[in-house]
């Protein structure tokens, strides 16, 4: 008995069970991907394909949100059935995956369309409105982090989940900046390596960022939840 307990929490145990929760999830998100990788190994890198690129990533919002669901429960249970949990994550939120990832991808295609305007002019008003259009960009992916990774766990209508990612995107600055600071890290080691980086490390990024958010899970957890002890009903 003694030595199936030291086997079953063994560090080598452990990080190997990781490793294999994490590729499988992986490869279970590069096939969901398919769409949007077709196009990204066909399409010229550029910005004229901005609208193919953006209707290819629409299917992917589902498999997002299946790795938001399974690294939650990796983050919150310490375990995972990678199969079941992933493909059970893209099942039960693919309506409402939908509902908040369309309006996210349009409002980064037009941020983006408009920062590709006010680029091509040297004004001094153009340079302004580049800036702020930044700025915009980096709040609306702090706030798309929070949306999905929220929904990933707990069910709220869309504009009360929408609030709550504004509402913690600002109160809760460290996680914030934690997030953030972990896609630029990403973002610098696939512009030194491979566009596919990402793809390739997804489970472990969002892993990462789910990890970093456990401060937000408590907190909604603690204000925004009606516990069954109290007689209600939960909103979980």
């Amino acid at each position: 008995m003694e030595d199936k307990k030291e086997y079953g929490q063994g560090i080598l145990f452990t990080v190997t069970n990781y490793i294999y929760w994490f590729l499988l999830t992986n490869i279970y998100f590069i096939l969901m991907n398919s769409v949007f990788l077709f196009f990204f190994m066909t399409l010229q890198p550029s910005f004229s394909n901005i609208l193919l690129y953006f209707l290819a990533l629409i299917p992917s919002g589902p498999a997002i949100a299946a790795m938001c669901y399974s690294m939650e429960k990796l983050v919150r249970t310490k375990e995972l059935s990678p199969t079941r949990d992933f493909f059970e994550g893209y099942k039960k939120n693919l309506k409402d995956t939908f509902s908040i990832w369309l309006p996210m991808l349009v409002i980064c295609f037009i941020l983006l369309v408009d920062f590709h305007y006010f680029r091509k002019s040297p004004s001094h008003i153009s340079q302004i409105g580049s800036t702020i259009l930044v700025v915009l960009l980096i709040m609306w992916t702090m706030v798309m982090l929070n949306v999905l990774v929220i929904n990933a766990r707990y069910k709220f209508r869309v504009r009360d989940l929408f609030r709550l990612s504004i509402y913690y995107g600002f109160t809760k600055v460290k996680q914030t900046t934690g997030n953030l600071l972990i896609l630029f890290i990403v973002g610098v080691i696939t512009a030194s390596t491979t566009n596919f980086f990402i793809l390739f490390t997804g489970s472990v990024i969002v892993f990462l960022i789910v990890l970093n958010m456990k401060a937000v899970f408590a907190d909604i957890e603690d204000h925004f939840l009606v516990t069954p002890s109290k007689g209600k009903q939960s909103r979980a």
